[in-house]
């Protein structure tokens, strides 16, 4: 009880409108059946996607409905197969097409998984007209467990048609400070449900707790729901989640609070990841030029990293591979792990099967850093010999680290 208390009191809450949940896979799995229970609902999901949001939908008995985000390069591709990184944004024509009658619910996840990419409020405002012009059946699920690790605040707008035709750059200069709640928009507090998770937050994702906050009327149904699902939450985890919220506001490890520590702790191992990834040939996002959250580095495969793979293992027949064929970012995942010991997340699973099987996945590969040091400096060390081609002489240390990699990665 005294976990709702804290709760209600740090989302400004003037009424009980919050459900306590079993982490982050049951909070959208419970909200998505309680908004997507009709068959033929449409369900909005922005692509790339965490990839259980997929089969929640179609679980609840709703239609997911794929809206593209756009890859925009920082700059051109060159002609000897250099890549850039870039950004992926929201274009506001391809979601109101995607919008009807049908739509019961929008899933938006700023910070981003996998992508890392934190919405900015103009795109916000995108979804948030997008809600308006699909009716009052309409609802977002604001999925925001990553919300205390924004390490690349969002910045100055630029008008989205000039970035995309290249006319236009990300200014320098930062206008906020962090992550925005999608329900703090001029009229979507009751029309938006957010999930929040203390895994991400206090590093317990075993702990499987999290929360839901919204209006009365859209918090009820997933109360209804809630004890044929899981009953409820530990009590002995959310007593211990309500003893740490507030000492989070504390000063911590030198930093003015936990939420300060946690953001620069992950912004150095971003940076440690983000170099090593560079040094092998990947490109990665430029944090001073794009916003970006969470512990994910979404890598796009240069030229030479995909020379390296042996050609092979490109389209090989793979079961478990989209299509049941590995693709260029799976053969490179399924090569780094089994030559090179270093273990990443193909692209594919995180696009609709269609989409992965057209090739939109095949440049990129998703990359945790919410790993100790240690890790990512062994990992790093294995990709100094990513380019070699075989075996090299430092893969049985490296392998060392994708064992602890692949246990801490299915914790995620």
């Amino acid at each position: 009880m005294y976990l709702f208390f804290l709760l209600r009191r740090s989302n400004g809450c003037a009424t009980w409108t919050m459900s306590s949940l079993g982490g982050k896979f049951c909070g959208p799995h419970n909200t998505l059946c309680c908004f997507s229970s009709v068959s033929g609902d449409d369900v909005i999901l922005l692509e790339p996607f965490f990839d259980l949001y997929v089969n929640q939908v179609k679980l609840a008995g709703g239609t997911p409905v794929y809206v593209p985000l756009t890859f925009v390069p920082y700059e051109n591709d060159g002609d000897d197969g250099t890549v850039t990184g870039g950004e992926w944004i929201l274009e506001p024509e391809k979601l109101n097409a995607a919008i009807s009658s049908k739509t019961r619910s929008i899933v938006l996840n700023s910070p981003h998984n996998p992508t890392g990419k934190v919405f900015t409020r103009k795109e916000m405002g995108y979804i948030a007209d997008a809600v308006e012009n699909a009716g009052p059946q309409c609802v977002v699920l604001s999925d925001e467990v990553y919300k205390y690790i924004v390490h690349s605040p969002p910045l100055e707008e630029v008008d989205d048609a000039d970035l995309l035709s290249g006319e236009g750059t990300r200014p320098e200069s930062i206008s906020s400070t962090g992550h925005v709640h999608f329900a703090s928009l001029p009229g979507m507090w009751d029309r938006t449900i957010t999930i929040s998770s203390a895994g991400k937050t206090f590093s317990a994702t075993g702990w499987q707790v999290g929360w839901c906050v919204g209006p009365a009327a859209l918090i009820a149904p997933v109360h209804q729901l809630l004890p044929y699902v899981q009953f409820c939450a530990s009590t002995v985890i959310q007593e211990a989640l309500a003893r740490a919220l507030p000492r989070a506001d504390e000063p911590y490890e030198g930093h003015p609070s936990y939420y300060e520590y946690l953001k620069a702790k992950y912004t150095r191992k971003r940076d440690l990841l983000a170099t090593a990834l560079r040094q092998a040939g990947f490109a990665v996002p430029d944090w001073d030029a794009s916003p970006g959250g969470g512990f994910f580095i979404f890598a796009r495969i240069g030229k030479d990293i995909a020379d390296a793979v042996p050609s092979e293992r490109i389209m090989a027949s793979n079961p478990a591979a989209p299509g049941g064929v590995a693709r260029r970012d799976w053969a490179l995942c399924q090569w780094m792990a089994e030559e090179k010991g270093v273990l990443c997340i193909p692209a594919s699973p995180f696009f609709s099967r269609e989409r992965a099987e057209e090739g939109a996945s095949d440049e990129f590969v998703r990359i945790a850093f919410c790993k100790t040091d240690e890790t990512i400096e062994k990992a790093a060390q294995a990709l100094m010999n990513l380019r070699g081609g075989s075996t090299s002489a430092s893969s049985s240390t490296a392998g060392e680290a994708a064992t602890e990699t692949i246990e801490e990665e299915v914790v995620q």
